[in-house]
């Protein structure tokens, strides 16, 4: 294979994949020290950080919408009376769970909770993160910070999706959302695949010319 040769297909790979490495930019979403003293509630707020936006909404699992609670230690889900404002399972009512959809799909890379205990006997709070078909238990496997609780996720097997539920469990749970870290997935668009095939294409031309020259 000549040198000018493995230029070109040097230049036409870095050309494919240029594309798809613009789409890898990290964002991360800080809730904790952002809101008022007092909780303030909202329906379905927008957050923009970089080039990536999620929107926030708080449920129960009997199908009613609840207030997003917003204060400075975090997001939690509001249904009125003498609900505290945290995402909570507690004496057996309805449990409740904040739904985070974001503006293009994702990987996940972390998660921080603040109010999270982890109990001396096991976790006191508990979660579970869902996406698409697929659900991931969180408890005490976090890195047992003082004021926000970290979950981080591997790159290799982090959640990836656009919609994720993160649902109160256990008996006593109640917590608040306090930051998301995240990554906007490299998934190639139809015109980076386009390029991709016509870039692959105009290598497999080249090498065939390049092959039939040398027997020729």
């Amino acid at each position: 294979m000549s040198a000018k040769f493995k230029t070109l297909v040097a230049a036409t790979a870095l050309a494919v994949m240029t594309p798809m490495a613009a789409q890898a930019a990290a964002n991360t979403f800080q809730f904790y020290g952002h809101g008022p003293l007092t909780d303030e509630v909202s329906v379905a707020p927008n957050y923009v950080s970089g080039n990536l936006g999620v929107t926030v909404r708080a449920f129960d699992t009997t199908g009613k919408s609840l207030a997003l609670a917003i204060r400075f230690d975090g997001l939690g889900a509001y249904g009125g009376g003498l609900d505290a404002g945290e995402v909570d399972s507690l004496l057996g009512g309805p449990v409740e769970y904040l739904e985070l959809t974001f503006s293009k799909q994702v990987k996940l890379n972390a998660l921080g909770f603040s109010l999270w205990e982890n109990g001396l006997f096991g976790p006191l709070d508990q979660a579970t993160l869902s996406w698409g078909s697929q659900s991931l238990a969180l408890g005490n496997n976090n890195d047992g910070g003082l004021l926000v609780k970290t979950f981080s996720f591997a790159d290799a097997t982090a959640p990836v999706g656009s919609v994720f539920k993160i649902t109160s469990t256990g008996n006593l749970s109640a917590f608040r959302l306090a930051g998301i870290g995240a990554t906007v997935n490299a998934v190639p668009e139809p015109t980076t695949a386009l390029l991709m095939g016509l870039g692959l294409a105009g290598v497999a031309f080249t090498a065939r010319r390049a092959a039939r020259r040398t027997t020729a």
